[in-house]
């Protein structure tokens, strides 16, 4: 079936079929976050948890110079030129929804990031450690990769749910188990930082389809 380019542009950020599920998603986020970060508030030791993922992560791990160049590789110039790049290829495929998203999702995640550090509280050699802003980085950007293929696709709900579960999984493990093995996060707090992209991005892209749509049905005034 041949898409239109009126269809193209109105493209919604998640389809409707898998919006009830990644809004569940995000609660689950949501509450996975909040329970690991009253858990962890003012903390600076690994948990029994940490230091079993941290034994599981170094047994699977024999080479850190390429798990730190990774780390290395995201600096916030790399994020913004990502976001760039990202933006560019949604507006040149027409899915005007999904740039917003790829501007605003990883933004967003990043500030949020920020500020919940300092008032978590949890440290690592002195430095706020919950969440990983890294993780959360990484897994928004999975997400958005998602979100475009999705767009692109236009898979069952089930189908469409595993994709953005996996980008999401697939990114976010990937940095997760960098920051892990090289010592700059407790595991704990690379699911913290996970889960927040999640709540940020999918939270970002529903609400961004929930107000076109109200835009859209709002009749018009006659002048």
């Amino acid at each position: 079936m041949t898409t239109t380019s009126r269809e193209r542009t109105t493209s919604p950020a998640v389809p409707k079929p898998m919006r009830a599920t990644l809004l569940a998603m995000i609660g689950l986020a949501a509450v996975v976050f909040t329970v690991l970060a009253v858990r962890y508030a003012g903390d600076s030791e690994p948990s029994r948890f940490d230091e079993r993922a941290e034994g599981v992560v170094d047994a699977a791990t024999n080479d850190r110079s390429r798990l730190s160049r990774l780390i290395i590789s995201l600096s916030p110039v790399h994020m913004i030129v990502l976001i760039a790049i990202f933006v560019v290829i949604c507006l040149a495929l027409r899915r005007w929804r999904l740039a917003v998203v790829a501007l605003l999702g990883p933004g967003l995640t990043g500030i949020a990031t920020t500020m919940l550090k300092p008032l978590v509280g949890r440290t690592l050699e002195g430095g706020f450690a919950y969440p990983s802003g890294h993780t959360a980085a990484a897994t928004a950007l999975g997400i958005v990769t998602a979100l475009i293929v999705v767009s692109l696709w236009l898979p069952d709900r089930f189908v469409g749910v595993l994709v953005v579960l996996g980008f999401a999984g697939l990114a976010g493990s990937a940095m997760a188990v960098a920051l892990v093995t090289n010592n700059f996060h407790y595991p704990t707090d690379t699911i913290g930082g996970f889960c927040i992209a999640v709540v940020v991005v999918l939270g970002v892209a529903l609400i961004v389809d929930r107000i076109a749509e109200m835009r859209r049905g709002k009749p018009v005034t006659p002048a």
